[in-house]
């Protein structure tokens, strides 16, 4: 059956009223409570602030309002963080990017330039960074380097998520939403002194739906997610110290990420200007498997002392994490380009830091050391058959060696009255190929920050962090996998058959050994340095980054900033190429802002202006094809960028009703210096980034029926992405064309509910993409078998709500 997906647009009509009944709100009652309005603290300097006095571009999402409006994970935040982009168009192998810079490397040889951290713990790999939010407090969202204080992957910026910690006081709650798709959503709370100083707090979610789109091959649905998990937090708080310590597990399972053909579900080489749309073929996946999965587990011990002269502190955290993603790469079911791969991934991770901190005189200051150790192994595949295998060699060589050893057998078998050979055929026979990967990683680092109260209007704040790491790598790519295949060969060979051809001058000595060679060589892991033993290499990095900056107090509530700091991106190794290195990434940012409240109009804002140079951004790209064998191939390239940008922000509380609130990132990204693996030269061309991207939110809160009624609206826009001559060349971006390949994105979330005037129930309508738009991503992989296909993002879920609470 032929799927057909169609954007649909909700009529404006309904956002309309949507709006109109929010707005009569505002009439409803002149006796609705003025709210306290609450101090928004961080902890971006390793210190707990108030933001507008944090010298430094951050957002803050609360996590009652990303609860509000369905947010499951980060995956669901980049459309309303400016400047902030995430492609989870696989689950555990998401592209992260802030201000244009991040990495599409998804092995375990090296790590995102956009730190990730969960109470302070980094989470390593990427593969473990989309966790579903579980008791969140809040999300930070520091742009621009952070490796003072954060750590050597922080060369882009740091998101930092902070979850709620255990109260001594009785809360109990719970959610359940139940929506379109199938779309279940249910979450649990409970947290309760167990003495005058100890406290647990346990929570759970989970999260299912039943996908958006059905399968031809097989009928099954795909485009689902599945996840769950628990977090169970216990504190301690003595005279003399504190502790607290956590536990989360989570568990996702889905089905394979869904792709769609780009050329009709057929094979054809011809390139973007002879790709069809998408949405108007079917979905005919047939990988086997397809699914995607990971279990994660996290224990965390934090530990707090005062001293006379400062506090102590320790956090100590242990990571683990099993991962797999099989899915298909043709986007169809002809056995002549069938294309799947699959990866499979292990992670551990042990971290340990001391941090004292304190204020001498007229100097507050932060120092510590860190010790970080981690784990890795993945198995990487390629799997096909020898059908398509005859596609990728007749389309890069003009040659079919499989169709052409059937027919030799089958006329052989014939001309000497074999019925053994007249049966041969090589044709269809499985074949997979795999690359295994380990990886031991270490790092040290010293830090150190303080913040000099030169004058009460004047801060000036110096930091360091000196970082070294080690790590040690190994590859192994045996002899491919075609069992078929081999026992065929196997009856040939015994046969003599091709001593036989050569006889019968149907081949020659040459071309029967090179037909040979071909069905029993590797075509993508191709090293022979580690096809009968893993080949092993090691590299040590050290840095160090320094930051500057000095704030100005013009008034008690207006304050500009100017900084100067460095970041630092360990280096690593390619996961695909056999002995593969990256060098170290550096960064130098300069920044000025701005930030300040307007009282009297309820009214604070943030502005900054930046510019950075980034050096030797290490990225694994892929080349449609290698010239010698048509098979696409994995690259290390580096490039060299620079890019000059403005942050905006301000929320407004616009009276006891209605607050806003809007964000706006421009940015003007290009390559300093870089050729692209098609030999493009891209120096001064755009690195891809779009020039805007924005948000904006109204929220509002007042009485209705002796309850209380709210209303939330979030529109997220990123802008179009900047072509270059490669990009457009290889068709991953054509906003402008039928495939809309990195055109401009937008997306709206809303709420609608009513608590009762208990306040221990309430009820609401959730809905995610209100507008129902579709976006995709390109995929140049199955390019290979002459079949590119796109990633397609999520149609809109609407869901019900409803809430209880003690």
């Amino acid at each position: 059956m032929t799927l057909i997906l169609i954007q649909q647009r909700l009529p404006l009509r309904l956002c309309a009223s949507a709006v109109s009944v929010a707005l009569a709100s505002m009439a409803a009652s002149t006796s609705f409570a003025q709210e306290t309005e609450p101090v928004v603290v961080v902890t971006a300097q390793s210190r707990s602030q108030q933001i507008q006095n944090v010298p430094i571009a951050v957002q803050t999402l609360s996590g009652a309002a990303l609860k509000d409006l369905g947010v499951a994970n980060l995956g669901d935040v980049d459309a309303f963080v400016p400047g902030l982009s995430i492609d989870t168009s696989q689950a555990i192998r998401p592209n992260i990017y802030l201000r244009g810079v991040g990495t599409e490397d998804f092995g375990i040889g090296t790590d995102s330039p956009v730190g990730i951290y969960t109470d302070g713990v980094y989470t390593g790999k990427n593969g473990g960074s989309l966790l579903n939010f579980n008791d969140l407090k809040r999300i930070e969202v520091l742009k621009g380097p952070q490796g003072t204080l954060f750590g050597r992957n922080a060369a882009a910026g740091a998101i930092s998520i902070v979850t709620n910690e255990p109260v001594n006081r009785v809360e109990a709650g719970g959610l359940v939403r139940i929506g379109s798709h199938g779309a279940r959503y249910a979450e649990a709370l409970y947290n309760t002194p167990l003495s005058d100083s100890v406290a647990l707090r346990i929570s759970a979610v989970n999260q299912q739906d039943d996908g958006w789109a059905r399968n031809a091959y097989n009928g099954k649905r795909m485009g689902d997610e599945g996840d769950r998990g628990v977090r169970a937090t216990l504190r301690w708080q003595g005279e003399q110290a504190s502790a607290t310590l956590s536990w989360e597990h989570e568990v996702m399972r889905a089905a394979g990420p869904l792709v769609l053909s780009l050329t009709g579900n057929k094979i054809n080489y011809g390139g973007p200007s002879t790709w069809t749309n998408p949405f108007n073929t079917r979905l005919n996946n047939d990988a086997q498997p397809d699914m995607q999965g990971r279990t994660f587990d996290g224990v965390t011990l934090r530990v707090e002392k005062p001293l006379s002269f400062a506090t102590l502190s320790s956090t100590t955290a242990y990571r683990h994490y099993n991962a797999q993603n099989w899915q298909d790469n043709d986007a169809g079911a002809d056995q002549a380009s069938a294309l799947s791969t699959g990866i499979v991934e292990s992670n551990a991770t042990w971290q340990q830091e001391f941090k004292l901190s304190g204020e001498t005189g007229k100097i507050n200051w932060v120092s510590g050391v860190s010790a970080y150790r981690e784990r890795a192994t993945s198995v990487q595949s390629v799997s096909t058959n020898t059908t398509s295998l005859d596609t990728i060699i007749q389309h890069s060589a003009g040659l079919s060696p499989y169709a052409t050893l059937t027919a030799l057998a089958q006329g052989l078998g014939k001309a000497t009255g074999s019925s053994a050979l007249q049966g041969v055929n090589l044709l269809g026979q499985s074949w997979s190929e795999y690359m295994h990967d380990k990886g031991e990683y270490r790092a040290y680092a010293a830090y150190g920050d303080a913040i000099w109260h030169v004058t009460d209007q004047t801060n000036l704040t110096l930091g360091g962090r000196y970082t070294h790491d080690q790590k040690t790598f190994s590859w192994y790519n045996p002899q491919r996998t075609a069992a078929g295949l081999d026992a065929t060969l196997a009856a040939l060979n015994g046969a003599n058959f091709f001593p036989s051809l050569v006889a019968a001058r149907l081949l020659t000595a040459t071309q029967a050994a090179t037909l040979k060679a071909v069905t029993t060589s590797n075509i993508q892991f191709t090293n022979p340095g580690s096809s009968k033993a893993a080949f092993t290499a090691n590299n040590s990095w050290n840095n160090f980054s320094p930051r500057v900056v000095l704030d100005y107090h013009l008034t008690p509530d207006h304050m500009g900033y100017l900084s100067w700091s460095k970041g630092y991106q360990s280096g690593g190794f390619d996961a695909v190429g056999v002995n593969g290195q990256y060098d170290k990434e550096l960064v130098t940012n300069l920044e000025a802002g701005m930030k300040g409240t307007v009282r009297a109009l309820g009214l604070s804002y943030g502005a900054s202006v930046f510019h950075y140079q980034y050096t030797n951004l290490q990225s694994l790209t892929l080349v449609p094809a290698s010239a010698t064998s048509g098979i696409p191939v994995y690259q290390i390239v580096n490039s060299d960028q620079n890019a000059t940008g403005v942050d905006l922000e301000a929320q407004w509380k616009l009276n006891r009703v209605w607050r806003l609130n809007g964000t706006l990132e421009y940015l003007d990204q290009t390559y300093a210096n870089y050729v692209a693996p098609t030999g493009v030269n891209l120096n001064g061309q755009a690195a891809g980034a779009p020039y805007l991207s924005a948000s904006a939110g109204v929220a509002a809160r007042w009485p209705a029926w002796d309850g209380n009624a709210d209303f939330n609206l979030m529109y997220g826009y990123q802008g179009e992405k900047r072509c270059n001559a490669d990009t457009r060349q290889t068709g991953t971006c054509l906003p402008d064309g039928e495939i809309g390949a990195g055109k401009a994105r937008e997306r709206v979330d809303m709420r609608l509910g009513w608590q009762a005037p208990s306040g221990r129930w309430g009820v609401g309508l959730v809905v995610n993409n209100l507008t129902n738009k579709q976006y995709v991503s390109v995929s140049t992989l199955g390019s290979a078998v002459g079949s590119p296909y796109v990633y397609v993002s999520k149609p809109r879920v609407i869901a019900l709500e409803l809430r209880a609470q003690l």
